[in-house]
Protein backbone atom coordinates (compact mmCIF):
# COMPACT_ATOMS: atom_id res chain seq x y z
CA UNK A 1 0.00 0.00 0.00
CA UNK A 2 1.58 2.92 -0.78
CA UNK A 3 0.88 5.55 2.30
CA UNK A 4 1.00 3.38 5.47
CA UNK A 5 0.08 6.25 7.56
CA UNK A 6 -3.44 5.93 5.53
CA UNK A 7 -3.47 2.59 7.81
CA UNK A 8 -2.60 3.48 10.74
CA UNK A 9 -4.66 6.47 10.50
CA UNK A 10 -7.86 4.35 9.73
CA UNK A 11 -6.88 1.62 12.42
CA UNK A 12 -6.55 4.01 15.30
CA UNK A 13 -10.22 6.18 14.00
CA UNK A 14 -11.83 2.72 14.27
CA UNK A 15 -10.15 2.08 17.60
CA UNK A 16 -11.57 5.00 19.14
CA UNK A 17 -15.47 4.47 17.10
CA UNK A 18 -15.46 1.35 18.71
CA UNK A 19 -14.72 2.49 22.30
CA UNK A 20 -17.77 4.76 22.13
CA UNK A 21 -19.86 2.18 22.10
CA UNK A 22 -17.71 -0.98 23.82
CA UNK A 23 -14.81 -1.03 25.25
CA UNK A 24 -12.16 -3.25 23.06
CA UNK A 25 -9.11 -4.03 23.31
CA UNK A 26 -7.37 -4.42 19.63
CA UNK A 27 -4.28 -6.35 19.28
CA UNK A 28 -1.62 -5.30 17.44
CA UNK A 29 -1.98 -7.55 14.55
CA UNK A 30 -5.36 -5.81 14.20
CA UNK A 31 -3.67 -3.74 11.84
CA UNK A 32 -3.11 -6.12 9.75
CA UNK A 33 -6.87 -7.07 9.19
CA UNK A 34 -7.21 -2.93 8.45
CA UNK A 35 -4.65 -3.54 5.91
CA UNK A 36 -6.49 -6.28 4.06
CA UNK A 37 -9.68 -4.65 4.41
CA UNK A 38 -8.73 -1.43 3.07
CA UNK A 39 -6.95 -3.44 -0.11
CA UNK A 40 -9.38 -5.25 -0.92
CA UNK A 41 -12.34 -2.37 -0.59
CA UNK A 42 -9.79 -0.52 -3.23
CA UNK A 43 -9.58 -3.56 -5.31
CA UNK A 44 -13.15 -3.56 -6.24
CA UNK A 45 -13.91 0.66 -5.82
CA UNK A 46 -10.92 0.85 -8.63
CA UNK A 47 -12.82 -1.38 -11.09
CA UNK A 48 -15.51 1.29 -10.51
CA UNK A 49 -15.89 4.79 -12.44
CA UNK A 50 -17.53 6.41 -9.56
CA UNK A 51 -15.95 9.81 -9.43
CA UNK A 52 -16.42 10.66 -6.20
CA UNK A 53 -14.16 8.32 -5.01
CA UNK A 54 -11.53 8.15 -8.19
CA UNK A 55 -10.90 11.58 -6.83
CA UNK A 56 -10.54 10.93 -2.98
CA UNK A 57 -9.55 7.53 -2.68
CA UNK A 58 -10.65 5.71 0.20
CA UNK A 59 -11.17 7.44 3.08
CA UNK A 60 -13.23 7.01 6.36
CA UNK A 61 -15.22 10.19 5.81
CA UNK A 62 -16.28 8.90 2.30
CA UNK A 63 -19.68 6.99 3.95
CA UNK A 64 -20.15 4.90 1.04
CA UNK A 65 -16.43 3.52 0.78
CA UNK A 66 -16.26 3.08 4.59
CA UNK A 67 -19.64 0.96 5.09
CA UNK A 68 -18.27 -1.53 2.44
CA UNK A 69 -14.77 -1.37 4.27
CA UNK A 70 -16.88 -2.26 7.46
CA UNK A 71 -18.45 -5.47 6.10
CA UNK A 72 -15.00 -6.59 4.66
CA UNK A 73 -12.99 -6.17 7.47
CA UNK A 74 -15.75 -7.86 9.99
CA UNK A 75 -16.53 -10.60 7.72
CA UNK A 76 -12.53 -11.77 7.66
CA UNK A 77 -12.17 -11.16 11.40
CA UNK A 78 -15.29 -13.49 11.83
CA UNK A 79 -14.91 -16.01 9.24
CA UNK A 80 -11.84 -17.04 11.16
CA UNK A 81 -13.94 -18.24 14.11
CA UNK A 82 -13.05 -18.43 17.45
CA UNK A 83 -14.63 -16.52 20.34
CA UNK A 84 -12.93 -13.52 20.19
CA UNK A 85 -12.96 -12.88 16.57
CA UNK A 86 -16.72 -13.28 16.11
CA UNK A 87 -17.22 -10.91 18.93
CA UNK A 88 -15.43 -8.26 17.68
CA UNK A 89 -17.29 -9.38 14.29
CA UNK A 90 -20.52 -8.77 15.58
CA UNK A 91 -19.13 -5.65 16.95
CA UNK A 92 -17.34 -3.85 13.78
CA UNK A 93 -21.04 -5.08 12.32
CA UNK A 94 -23.15 -3.22 14.64
CA UNK A 95 -20.45 -0.38 14.13
CA UNK A 96 -21.55 -0.26 10.67
CA UNK A 97 -25.29 -0.86 11.34
CA UNK A 98 -25.18 2.49 13.47
CA UNK A 99 -23.03 4.57 11.81
CA UNK A 100 -24.12 3.91 8.24
CA UNK A 101 -27.71 2.42 8.63
CA UNK A 102 -26.71 -0.79 6.51
CA UNK A 103 -27.58 -3.99 7.64
CA UNK A 104 -24.97 -6.51 6.24
CA UNK A 105 -24.30 -9.36 8.75
CA UNK A 106 -20.71 -10.43 8.61
CA UNK A 107 -21.59 -13.75 8.04
CA UNK A 108 -22.89 -13.16 4.06
CA UNK A 109 -20.80 -13.35 1.38
CA UNK A 110 -20.61 -10.50 -0.64
CA UNK A 111 -18.43 -10.17 -3.94
CA UNK A 112 -15.39 -8.94 -4.10
CA UNK A 113 -16.41 -6.21 -6.19
CA UNK A 114 -19.48 -4.43 -4.24
CA UNK A 115 -20.02 -0.48 -4.51
CA UNK A 116 -22.92 1.29 -3.00
CA UNK A 117 -24.14 4.53 -4.06
CA UNK A 118 -26.00 5.82 -0.88
CA UNK A 119 -25.83 2.48 1.39
CA UNK A 120 -28.52 3.85 4.19
CA UNK A 121 -31.12 1.44 4.33
CA UNK A 122 -29.99 -1.25 2.69
CA UNK A 123 -30.39 -4.93 4.14
CA UNK A 124 -28.51 -7.56 2.50
CA UNK A 125 -29.49 -11.15 3.80
CA UNK A 126 -27.45 -14.70 2.99
CA UNK A 127 -28.30 -14.61 -0.75
CA UNK A 128 -25.97 -15.57 -3.46
CA UNK A 129 -24.42 -12.76 -4.74
CA UNK A 130 -22.37 -12.67 -8.14
CA UNK A 131 -19.77 -10.25 -9.01
CA UNK A 132 -19.50 -7.03 -10.03
CA UNK A 133 -22.85 -6.42 -7.58
CA UNK A 134 -24.17 -2.47 -6.71
CA UNK A 135 -26.60 -1.20 -4.62
CA UNK A 136 -28.51 2.47 -3.75
CA UNK A 137 -30.59 2.99 -0.54
CA UNK A 138 -33.35 0.45 0.51
CA UNK A 139 -32.48 -2.20 -1.07
CA UNK A 140 -33.42 -5.25 0.14
CA UNK A 141 -32.10 -8.73 -0.82
CA UNK A 142 -34.19 -11.02 1.52
CA UNK A 143 -35.14 -14.70 2.37
CA UNK A 144 -39.17 -16.45 2.39
CA UNK A 145 -40.20 -18.41 4.28
CA UNK A 146 -42.42 -20.84 3.88
CA UNK A 147 -43.99 -24.03 6.03
CA UNK A 148 -40.48 -24.04 7.83
CA UNK A 149 -38.32 -23.62 4.65
CA UNK A 150 -36.02 -20.62 4.00
CA UNK A 151 -35.14 -19.58 0.62
CA UNK A 152 -33.10 -17.26 -0.83
CA UNK A 153 -32.55 -15.68 -4.54
CA UNK A 154 -29.65 -16.08 -6.47
CA UNK A 155 -28.24 -13.38 -8.21
CA UNK A 156 -25.74 -13.23 -11.31
CA UNK A 157 -23.03 -10.92 -12.19
CA UNK A 158 -23.34 -7.69 -13.03
CA UNK A 159 -26.44 -6.52 -10.95
CA UNK A 160 -27.42 -3.22 -9.72
CA UNK A 161 -30.21 -2.40 -7.77
CA UNK A 162 -32.23 0.75 -7.57
CA UNK A 163 -33.49 2.90 -4.64
CA UNK A 164 -36.03 1.01 -2.45
CA UNK A 165 -35.94 -1.94 -4.85
CA UNK A 166 -36.22 -5.49 -3.62
CA UNK A 167 -35.33 -8.93 -4.24
CA UNK A 168 -37.01 -11.80 -2.24
CA UNK A 169 -37.43 -15.67 -1.76
CA UNK A 170 -36.93 -18.14 -4.61
CA UNK A 171 -35.27 -16.28 -7.49
CA UNK A 172 -32.87 -16.47 -9.96
CA UNK A 173 -31.33 -13.29 -11.14
CA UNK A 174 -29.52 -13.69 -14.21
CA UNK A 175 -26.63 -11.44 -15.49
CA UNK A 176 -26.53 -7.85 -16.27
CA UNK A 177 -29.88 -7.39 -14.70
CA UNK A 178 -31.35 -4.46 -13.60
CA UNK A 179 -33.75 -3.68 -10.98
CA UNK A 180 -35.03 -0.15 -11.10
CA UNK A 181 -36.03 2.06 -8.44
CA UNK A 182 -38.99 0.74 -6.31
CA UNK A 183 -39.25 -2.79 -8.29
CA UNK A 184 -40.47 -5.69 -6.11
CA UNK A 185 -39.65 -9.16 -7.03
CA UNK A 186 -40.48 -12.31 -4.85
CA UNK A 187 -39.90 -15.79 -6.12
CA UNK A 188 -39.73 -15.05 -9.51
CA UNK A 189 -36.87 -15.69 -12.21
CA UNK A 190 -35.45 -12.77 -14.50
CA UNK A 191 -33.41 -13.82 -17.88
CA UNK A 192 -29.87 -12.50 -18.37
CA UNK A 193 -29.96 -8.69 -19.78
CA UNK A 194 -33.13 -7.14 -18.18
CA UNK A 195 -34.42 -4.20 -16.45
CA UNK A 196 -37.24 -4.98 -14.50
CA UNK A 197 -39.70 -2.82 -13.41
CA UNK A 198 -43.39 -3.20 -11.27
CA UNK A 199 -44.26 -5.79 -8.45
CA UNK A 200 -44.78 -9.73 -8.53
CA UNK A 201 -46.32 -10.86 -10.04
CA UNK A 202 -47.05 -8.07 -12.56
CA UNK A 203 -43.25 -7.52 -13.55
CA UNK A 204 -42.69 -6.03 -16.49
CA UNK A 205 -39.24 -6.83 -17.73
CA UNK A 206 -37.56 -5.58 -21.04
CA UNK A 207 -34.49 -7.78 -22.34
CA UNK A 208 -32.01 -6.47 -24.52
CA UNK A 209 -29.16 -8.24 -26.19
CA UNK A 210 -25.63 -8.00 -24.12
CA UNK A 211 -23.97 -5.59 -25.88
CA UNK A 212 -26.82 -3.22 -25.45
CA UNK A 213 -27.56 -3.16 -21.77
CA UNK A 214 -23.42 -2.92 -20.92
CA UNK A 215 -23.82 0.88 -22.07
CA UNK A 216 -26.37 1.04 -18.95
CA UNK A 217 -23.22 0.06 -16.55
CA UNK A 218 -20.45 2.10 -17.75
CA UNK A 219 -21.73 4.39 -15.35
CA UNK A 220 -20.75 1.79 -12.64
CA UNK A 221 -17.94 -0.04 -13.73
CA UNK A 222 -15.40 0.08 -16.02
CA UNK A 223 -16.03 -2.96 -18.90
Amino acid sequence: MKDESLVKDTFHVLKRQLNVYWETELPASFIENVRKAIKKTEAGWDTSVRNYYLSNGFSVLNTAVYSVFLYYLAHDIGSCGGVWNVHLADKIYYLNKIMNSVEWYWNIELPDHFIVEHPIGSVLGKAKFGDYFSIYQGVTVGERLSRDVVSWPVLGHHITMFANSSVIGTCNIGNWVIVSANAQIMNQNIPDCSIVYGVSPQLIIKTYEEEEIREYFVKSWKL
